[in-house]
């Protein structure tokens, strides 16, 4: 038996927690201990048997309305804004994480979207695992790639403040007395294993090479889909706030169509401003399996498990992105031909993209071959194999142990 550590630091979705805890549950039922330091434990507790797991909060860097960098451009532009700018602010945040190392002593830590974690681990004799979509784990290489092509290119800016946080990074090691790093991404990439959820389509990083995609582990389980009274087909809304979110809703009403929209902690207000008959709102996880069957059509943020989810199915797919990583997914979706995207800023023709996307055959198709292209794609299998991979690397983490004794 040997401890085993998951951080979750950075992100605001649980789909980071849906994938931990079928890896934690497979190693406690090795006889492994375990601990799991979550940025929203209390969101999460339901997912893990506390009896056997011990829940910690994470540190991280509170996000702020007005965030250093307002458009993320790159990796090293989500890490500024994660406190990696400041060498003093950083400092504060790695201490932060090797007190809280220092108090697990983990033989083992897998690390979710939790880069300061990584860097409060650098030099500790301990096994190391990666775990995220592409976004979260970034390919070792240098410059960085610019997430927004789209948008005019500035590579000198770029370059200057990647340089800038790696600058910071060393900083910080420098004070620790552990090697320093010549690349961002190494942080990344001097790891043990590396398990990518997603599939190649919604990599982030599509230049990746060698990759071995997992792809997404949806939460299993969840109530049972209640749809509204009414006929015609289904749409699925999974949403958070965001400025153009009443437009959505007010299309979604007016579209008629029988609705369930998922909105975790709803504005009281908002629901009963947008109180339909066709419309029922859900505060509770729901079998996403299911209503990925059920539906025609899911409304999202670009969520990245939810739109794999849903095109697995065979359902198109809108979004309506708040942040760069949904963008991205958004762009992907639209790439393949299986879906639209309302940009939170304009989203005024939602109700025209909803029935093209309904009552135009292409976007349908395309969305059902991705789903011919993944038919036998099975998360429980992903999840045996990762299980039985981090199992492994425990027994060597045992051994090292067991000599270093000796």
């Amino acid at each position: 038996m040997v401890t085993i550590l998951f951080t979750w630091e950075l992100g605001g979705s649980l789909g980071h927690v849906t994938q931990i805890a079928p890896l934690v549950k497979g190693l406690q039922s090795a006889g492994h201990h375990v601990t799991v330091a979550l940025r929203e434990p209390r969101r999460a507790a339901g997912l893990f048997d506390q009896s056997d797991t011990t829940l910690l909060q994470s540190p991280f860097k509170p996000p702020t309305a007005n965030p250093p960098i307002a458009t993320p451009r790159t990796f090293a532009h989500v890490l500024w804004n994660a406190g990696f700018g400041d060498p003093n602010e950083l400092q504060v945040l790695t201490e932060a994480w090797e007190k809280l190392l220092n108090s697990v002593a983990p033989d083992m830590i897998v690390f979710d979207h939790a880069p300061t974690a990584l860097l409060a681990a650098r030099g500790r004799k301990v096994k190391r695992v990666v775990l995220g979509n592409g976004f979260c784990c970034p390919p070792d290489c240098s410059p960085l790639p610019d997430l927004r092509s789209w948008m005019p290119p500035m590579p000198e800016q770029l370059q200057q403040t990647e340089q800038q946080v790696l600058d910071c990074m060393n900083q910080v090691l420098e004070r620790r007395h552990a090697a320093p790093l010549e690349r961002i991404t190494q942080l990344y990439s001097q790891v043990d294993d590396t398990f990518l959820t997603t599939q190649a389509e919604f990599d982030h990083y599509p230049d990746r090479t060698g990759a071995r995609y997992r792809g997404p582990w949806p939460l299993s389980g969840g109530g049972t889909p209640i749809w509204p009274a009414g006929s015609g087909k289904r749409i699925y809304a999974y949403l958070s706030p965001f400025p153009g979110l009443p437009k959505v809703l007010h299309a979604l009403q007016a579209a008629g169509y029988p609705t369930i929209v998922s909105m975790g902690a709803a504005d009281t207000n908002m629901l009963t401003r947008f109180n339909a008959p066709n419309l029922r709102f859900e505060q509770q996880p729901l079998d996403l399996k299911r209503l990925a069957s059920e539906c025609d059509l899911a409304v999202l943020n670009g969520n990245h498990g939810t739109t794999i989810a849903m095109l697995l199915a065979g359902k198109p797919v809108l979004h309506a992105p708040i942040f760069l990583e949904q963008g991205i997914n958004a762009v992907a979706t639209v790439r393949m031909g299986a879906g639209m995207i309302a940009f939170p800023r304009g989203v005024d023709r939602t109700g025209e993209q909803i029935a093209e996307l309904l009552n135009a055959p292409k976007y349908t198709e395309a969305a059902r071959q991705f789903a011919a292209m993944y038919a036998n794609f099975s998360p429980e299998a992903e999840i045996a194999q990762a299980v039985q991979r981090l199992n492994a690397l425990a027994a060597s983490a045992s051994e090292s142990e067991f000599k270093t004794h000796c």
